[in-house]
């Protein structure tokens, strides 16, 4: 079914690389109209130079949305341009891996703040407007690690994202009823092709491939589509839920 998000108004976090931008083109590509945040200027710029067949030019704001100034900029610059929010995909994130006993807690408050507080603010702050429109799709990035399949050095990572399991239970529970939906996609072990990702480092060691059933890992293709889906009117009814991406991992 093509333009599975025409006449949409689609937010999209972390769009300058990665599950971000893979997102922004593929929804694209379906018809929405796109509000795009990062804080890398040039990559934004890059993906929106790369939109083709936007119903609207893409608007990009560029901002640390860790920071509420940031957030408020970034749902009205969406209200400006569309006079609404219909879908949010909470894609940005940052990460450092370590030990706990060797983790700073400068490195805990960085992997929170980047990872769910971020997730905090921008629900927060697109809310309102969905509440007074009745409707609203709001996707964010958990993970395998929060929840299942653990792994050695990754504790802010997490807990962090244990958190956006649970802060995505409340958001359904609690905006159920002014139609706002809320679900999150958590990834196994994210593979980038070359280039696909602004950033080095943050990928930490995974598991062999052997040890997904369907014999790879994850590729940001992957969550795009399940993005795509969960913003979609296809999955009106999915609310709540973690649709776990990892090609069996987390079942073995």
């Amino acid at each position: 079914m093509p333009n599975r998000l025409e006449n949409k108004v689609a937010v999209i976090t972390g769009a300058a690389s990665g599950q971000g931008r893979l997102a922004a083109q593929l929804f694209d590509s379906e018809g929405a109209a796109l509000v795009l945040a990062d804080l890398d200027a040039d990559g934004l710029a890059e993906t929106a130079a790369w939109l083709t067949s936007a119903a609207a030019p893409p608007i990009t704001v560029v901002g640390d949305l860790t920071q509420e100034d940031a957030n408020e900029r970034l749902a009205q610059a969406a209200l400006d341009a569309h006079g609404r929010i219909d879908a949010l995909y909470n894609a940005a994130g940052l990460v450092r891996f370590s030990p706990l006993h060797e983790t700073s807690l400068e490195d805990w408050r960085f992997v929170l703040d980047h990872e769910l507080t971020m997730v905090f603010l921008t629900c927060k702050h697109v809310l309102p407007s969905m509440m007074e429109a009745g409707r609203g799709s709001i996707v964010n990035v958990s993970s395998v690690s929060g929840y299942s399949s653990g792994s050695k050095r990754h504790p802010a990572h997490a807990a962090a994202k244990a958190a956006i399991a649970g802060l995505t239970k409340q958001v359904a529970v609690e905006y159920g009823s002014y139609g706002i939906r809320c679900n999150a996609i958590a990834p196994g072990f994210l593979i980038y092709a070359e280039g696909q990702r602004r950033i080095a480092g943050q990928s930490g060691s995974g598991p062999p491939k052997e040890a997904v059933p369907l014999g790879r890992h994850v590729a940001p293709e992957d969550t795009a589509l399940c993005a795509l889906y969960l913003a979609s009117d296809e999955s009106a009814m999915v609310n709540g839920q973690t649709l776990v991406v990892d090609g069996g991992r987390s079942i073995t």
